[in-house]
């Protein structure tokens, strides 16, 4: 065999690298390419050489199969992250419909009305170039809604079906556009501007607390705005004669050129009441009622109630008046504190003359039946305790004396009231002047007495309204004297 490779190499009919039918001249495997030459020639190393560029080709061809595959994988992730981002794009604008939808929205500014939230002011909007939305002109909107439910309710049914509330001042609709996509939805305020009005002069005007203008004139008027639709607080103060006078209220402002009197009224009237009355007005002590029995009040401030009442100190006990109440209508008046127990000049006068006739009576005819007055009242009826009162028996006692003096002809009585202070609750201590005229024959003997009596008053559904419930003992002759007929 060797010789036969040396001579030119064996007959191969097939390739003994792969097996194909190979004819005898060829050089090369047409299959697979290996050297049949050398082979034929018996040289080994072309053999190897042939099998590394064998083994090379074939690597080179799972390279290839390698590289097709790892394209295929990108061109699928490629495809993959884009059905991943149609697939966001699709569900934000399904969601972005929802959120910015006019009734989501709407819910949102309910909510951020009601907590007050911080993002409140950015869902209101306004045509008017001096008003500045913010959350701090906000308030008096806020403060309206969040302190009446149902009125934040009835905002919240008129906006989304109508799309207004309050005299159309608030308006809901579609303002500019989110992201370019969405429609954006605020409210737009059409604000509102009021006219304050005070009568004094050098009135101080408040809005909310915060001074706003001084009045220069008795027809002042300032112009405030432009509000935002809501609840304010609206004042004017100024002092008068020493008296602080103030208008304060909280007004709903939902109206253009509306007009709020801020009107400081005073009223002048005069309170009578015993002497030493403190005068109580609103719970505030004014004074006391002098000698006069009068206290005058002028240009007194007015408020929505004026209460007086007079407090009388007796010793250590207070005693109180009934309340009288004073409106605007009661300018230039006069009124009487009412105690239930304070007795008037009139009745006490006609309560002791009256003791008087009867007393008169009793002195000229010696007959207790005539104990009476032109009325024909019983001396008795005049006190407390009726015929079993000490002070009626004393009456009897001094009338029957002077009947059985001899040397009295006649006797005439009568009574003078000279003051009256309040005892208690039920009753005034009146002190009056008792004067004796006798008839001595030829002249008149005269005596003046000063007495004190407490009177009760019983009221007016008794036979006595008025009666004696007591007479000091402490007696002043006032006068003595004689005169002629």
């Amino acid at each position: 065999m060797d010789s036969q490779h040396s001579d030119g190499g064996e007959v191969l009919l097939f390739c003994p690298n792969c097996g194909f039918k190979v004819a005898p001249t060829d050089e090369f495997c047409p299959n697979c390419g290996f050297n049949l030459k050398a082979y034929r020639q018996g040289t080994p190393q072309k053999t190897a050489s042939v099998n590394v560029q064998t083994k090379t080709k074939k690597g080179f061809s799972r390279t290839k199969k390698k590289q097709r595959t790892k394209q295929q994988k990108r061109r699928n992730l490629l495809l993959t992250a884009g059905a991943v981002v149609l697939l966001l794009i699709v569900g934000t604008i399904v969601y972005g419909e929802h959120y910015y939808s006019k009734a989501s929205t709407l819910n949102r500014i309910v909510k951020a009305t009601k907590n007050n939230q911080a993002d409140l002011h950015t869902y209101f909007t306004t045509n008017d170039p001096t008003l500045n939305i913010s959350n701090s002109t906000l308030q008096p909107l806020v403060k309206y809604l969040r302190d009446r439910p149902e009125a934040l309710a009835s905002f919240k049914s008129q906006m989304s079906t109508v799309g207004k509330y309050d005299n159309n001042r608030l308006v809901y609709k579609q303002s500019g556009r989110n992201f370019l996509i969405f429609p954006k939805y605020k409210i737009q305020v059409k604000p509102i501007y009021v006219s304050l009005t005070v009568n004094k002069k050098n009135a101080r005007l408040k809005q909310n607390g915060k001074l706003i203008a001084t009045s220069n004139s008795t027809r002042f008027t300032k112009k405030i705005g432009p509000l935002v639709p809501g609840t304010y607080h609206l004042a004017s103060s100024a002092n008068i004669n020493g008296h602080k006078l103030s208008n304060n209220n909280t007004y709903y402002l939902n109206k253009n050129n509306q007009q709020i009197p801020l009107t400081l009224k005073t009223v002048s009237f005069s309170v009578h009441g015993p002497q030493g009355t403190e005068v109580v007005i609103n719970s505030k002590d004014q004074g006391k009622i002098g000698t006069s029995g009068v206290m005058a009040f002028k240009d007194f401030p007015w408020t929505d109630e004026i209460r007086v009442q007079g407090v009388y100190q007796n010793g250590k006990k207070s005693i109180s008046s009934q309340t009288r109440v004073i409106s605007d209508q009661n300018n230039d008046t006069d009124i009487t504190l009412p105690f239930k127990g304070l007795v008037s000049y009139d009745d006490a006068d006609t309560l002791l003359n009256n003791v008087c006739d009867a007393a008169t009576g009793l002195s000229n005819d010696g007959d207790i039946d005539d104990a009476t007055d032109d009325d024909g009242d019983d001396l008795s009826s005049f006190f407390v305790d009726g015929d079993s009162d000490p002070n009626y028996l004393g009456f009897v006692k001094m009338g029957k004396g002077y009947y059985n003096d001899d040397d009295i002809d006649g006797t005439e009585i009568e009574a003078t009231v000279d003051s009256i202070k309040l005892s208690s609750d039920d009753s005034s201590d009146v002190t009056y002047d008792l004067k004796y005229q006798f008839d001595t024959g030829g002249h008149y003997h005269v005596q003046v007495f000063r007495y004190t009596a407490n009177l009760v008053k019983n009221g007016d559904d008794s036979d006595q309204p008025l009666q004696i419930s007591s007479i000091s003992s402490g007696i002043q002759k006032i006068s003595d004297y004689d005169k002629d007929y």
